[in-house]
């Protein structure tokens, strides 16, 4: 935790940050710790302050409450949204206010911690936001030194009508340019690689002397299709300069993601001589992106299990086939904190808590997965046992009742035996 710190103040030394809080208190209190690690915090009391601040400076980051006067949380968000899309919102909310989450799903808010603000929390997330924003930054500097390689690859190909030696010492000159930024390759009027530079080596994994001699089907993936590069050839031959994203393989079959510049050198007969490829690799930007669209439905299935959970009248949660505790709503946690084995609640935090800690079952020794029980339960459908909890002040007979929710996940409930029935009516629902 100690090396994540620190790299989150490395990353956060030079960024700005507006923090919308409506409790004056609490307000002071974060905005304290937030100095510790960011250049700047600025502090809003509601939302349409927030506004005025955004308007007259930049954040890379906007800390938001949901419910505060004048203007709350959602709308200072839509207006967010409309005005600066891009700009990364992080949302503090309490656990009553699940309501407005999905409002927060649907605006593309990624990022959201509920109070009370823990300090161990606030880090974990901002470590996450700060990262991305520093990724994002690193490959805005990227685009642009492939921007600038491709100007001089413009200007380059002006020069054709130079004699051959003036087209080989300036290419060779453009050539130490573009190395530094992108994969060059020089393949003769067949397809036949002539030259490859170290980036093409490397990002390949191929050596040079496999790849000359080779043509692209070498290291072309089979997801690419045939009219692709039924385009590409029938442009080159032309004379014409093509531009599209070739998805490539390494030597050892992973994806390469390749916005490719091919363009056809011509010799002062005006017959094409050979081909100069100059590939962008922008496959780390297709794995951030795919990150992205993992972590939105990561989080849209956890609000819709909190959601469920909410809504249920009785201690619930659910748990992976090996009886541990994963999600679970407020009254289960009281029931766990009710109970006399103190060091039980700590547990179901750290996600460690197993059902047999929980219910005293004297056949629940035998099993050890909830497919295991089903394995020797003689009825369909859900299942449902008795049992004791130990709480500090009694003992209490309990019924557990252990539904299918989705592959290797189980709902759990735990109720009295009287409200065993609107349990399972509720459940139905």
């Amino acid at each position: 935790m100690e090396n994540s710190i620190d790299q989150l103040i490395a990353w956060s030394k030079e960024l700005n940050v507006l923090y919308v809080e409506d409790d004056l208190a609490l307000r002071e209190e974060v905005s304290l710790f937030l100095s510790d690690i960011f250049k700047r915090v600025d502090l809003a009391p509601n939302g349409q302050e927030g506004l005025e601040k955004l308007a007259q400076n930049d954040y890379h980051l906007v800390i938001t409450d949901i419910r505060m006067p004048v203007m709350d949380g959602i709308e200072m968000i839509e207006a967010i949204k409309e005005r600066y899309p891009k700009q990364p919102i992080l949302v503090t909310s309490a656990h009553n206010e699940s309501e407005y989450l999905i409002k927060l799903i649907n605006l593309g808010i990624q990022y959201y911690i509920t109070k009370p603000l823990q300090s161990d929390q606030i880090l974990k997330v901002l470590y996450t936001i700060i990262e991305r924003i520093y990724q994002e930054k690193a490959l805005v500097q990227y685009k642009q030194d492939l921007e600038i390689a491709h100007e001089k690859l413009k200007h380059f190909t002006h020069l054709q009508a130079a004699s051959l030696n003036a087209q080989s010492a300036t290419l060779k000159a453009y050539k130490e340019a573009l190395d530094k930024a992108t994969m060059v390759s020089l393949t003769d009027k067949n397809g036949i690689f002539t030259d490859v530079n170290e980036n093409f080596c490397k990002t390949t994994g191929y050596s040079k002397e496999e790849l000359i001699g080779k043509t692209h089907h070498l290291i072309s993936h089979p997801s690419t299709s045939k009219a692709v590069y039924e385009e590409l050839w029938q442009t080159i031959l032309a004379k014409k300069t093509w531009q599209g994203l070739i998805i490539n393989q390494t030597k050892d079959l992973r994806m390469l993601y390749h916005y490719t510049t091919i363009v056809p050198i011509v010799n002062t007969e005006g017959e094409i001589s050979e081909f100069i490829s100059i590939c962008q690799d922008l496959t780390k930007l297709h794995a951030l992106r795919e990150q992205q669209n993992s972590e939105n439905l990561s989080l849209a299935l956890s609000l819709k299990e909190e959601s469920l959970l909410k809504q249920i009248p009785f201690p619930c949660a659910l748990m992976s086939n090996d009886m541990m505790f994963h999600s679970y709503n407020k009254l289960f946690e009281t029931l766990v904190n009710d109970h006399s084995d103190e060091h039980l609640l700590l547990k179901l935090t750290e996600q460690t808590l197993t059902l047999k800690e929980v219910v005293d079952f004297e056949e629940m020794e035998y099993f050890d997965s909830i497919e295991a029980i089903k394995g020797n339960w003689s009825y369909e459908g859900d299942i449902t046992f008795k049992g004791v909890l130990k709480s500090i002040t009694h003992m209490l007979e309990i019924l557990v009742k252990i539904s299918p929710y989705e592959p290797n996940r189980y709902l759990i409930c735990i109720v009295k035996q009287e409200e065993f029935e609107l349990c399972c009516q509720v459940q139905e629902r």
